[in-house]
């Protein structure tokens, strides 16, 4: 058997010759045939490539003038991520993609754009996801661009550190926006928050101070949250100048399911009282909020569909503490990280959460082989951090497909 161009198969049998008209139709069909890769057609090799990261699939597009052709756009998606971008050749790539409906492009870590890029964007009526996260030369001029966005839905704009109060003032125009991503800007105040009372759609806000010393969001600024009722999850890490009376106003977000308040380090019991009546929540940071005490933790007993609590570094929790979450009989997830109060007695009461899969007890120091017994009880439980629990020998460790970290 030989083969013509790995494509067609041609058996010739003893010596006999094939007969002139199968030689001419192999002849013509040799000549209109392109060798190896040439031979796929565009949109399948357009298929393939698009399983490729965003800088390999650009570089593609300088091995032929055929490639150059392909789009660079897959279902709608423009991935753009961490390429070394001017805005001039984000010009050129839209361009290039004229005609394409387009709804969603990352731009992540494209250091070079700047507001001008942003400029090119304003025409793509059809967009509905956004992602500038760490551009860091956009500014407030540039989100006055977005402000033509109107199907926008999800924006992105972690670590953009220039934008300010001002900036946000363009986004209140987004009123279809669902999640808005603003961790690390840290120029955003309470009057910036007040901007975004018109967006009433918004069901995910990020606001992660993150390292930043200047904490600018305070209690005022949640109350202008307030507006917006459909909020399912809602990030205020480390915002530390948040107080319990900020904690009631968050109180009327009914719809909460996900609350990270992690490092807000003035919270109080009387905060976890208003957050009781968070009564969808399913997921609760309170990690490094060191005013927590036992009593806390009985208002947070009545959120019975809590499955992920995250309580490290809260100093002052004692195993009478554990007793009140014994009720959280939902939790999957609970991390009691530099828990030095806790002992063995306390895990007695973990042992009701049979739901519990991942525990974490590094740093508790007053845990004893005899307090490992009590976690036998836990059917679901598959990770256990150990790591820094002084008083644990090799006796108290048993292995039942676990993951332990010691």
């Amino acid at each position: 058997m030989s083969s013509l161009s790995g494509l067609i198969p041609l058996t010739l049998q003893g010596t006999a010759q094939p007969a002139p008209a199968v030689l001419a139709t192999t002849q013509a069909i040799l000549k209109h045939t392109k060798p190896g890769i040439q031979a796929i057609p565009s949109e399948v090799l357009g298929c393939i490539l698009s399983f490729l990261p965003a800088q390999e699939k650009t570089r593609v597009h300088h091995v032929c003038k055929d490639w150059r052709n392909l789009s660079l756009v897959n279902d709608g998606c423009l991935d753009l991520s961490g390429l070394n971008l001017s805005d001039s050749d984000l010009k050129t790539i839209l361009d290039k993609a004229s005609g394409t409906r387009i709804t969603s492009i990352n731009l992540f870590n494209c250091l070079n754009i700047t507001n001008a890029g942003l400029a090119h964007l304003s025409k793509l009526t059809s967009l509905s996801s956004l992602d500038l996260s760490w551009c860091r030369n956009i500014t407030d001029a540039g989100l006055a661009h977005l402000s033509k966005l109107t199907l926008l839905s999800s924006l992105d704009l972690s670590w953009c550190r220039n934008i300010t109060d001002a900036g946000l003032a363009h986004l209140s125009k987004l009123t279809l926006l669902s999640s808005l991503a603003l961790s690390e800007c840290d120029k955003i105040t309470d009057a910036g928050l007040a901007h975004l009372v018109t967006l009433t759609s918004l069901s995910s806000l990020d606001l992660d101070s993150g390292y930043n010393s200047d904490y600018k969001i305070t209690d005022a600024g949640l109350a202008h949250l307030v507006t917006l009722t459909l909020l399912s999850s809602l990030n205020l890490r480390k915002c530390r100048n948040i107080t319990d009376s900020g904690l009631d106003y968050l109180s009327k977000l009914t719809l909460l399911s996900s609350l990270d308040l992690s490092e807000c380090d003035k919270i109080t019991d009387a905060g976890l009282d208003h957050l009781s009546k968070l009564t969808l929540l399913s997921s609760l940071d309170l990690s490094v909020c060191v005013k927590i005490t036992d009593a806390g933790l009985d208002h947070l007993s009545k959120l019975t569909l809590l499955s992920s609590l995250n309580l490290s570094v809260c100093v002052k929790i004692t195993d009478a503490g554990l007793g009140h979450l014994s009720k959280l009989t939902l939790l999957s997830s609970l991390n009691l990280r530099w828990s030095k109060n806790i002992t063995d007695a306390g895990l007695g009461y973990l042992s009701k959460l049979t739901l519990l899969s991942s525990l974490d007890l590094s740093e508790c120091d007053k845990i004893t082989d005899a307090g490992l017994a009590h976690l036998l009880k836990l059917p679901s439980l598959n990770s256990l951090n150990l790591s820094w629990c002084k008083n644990i020998t090799d006796a108290g460790l048993w292995c039942r497909n676990i993951t332990l970290t010691i």
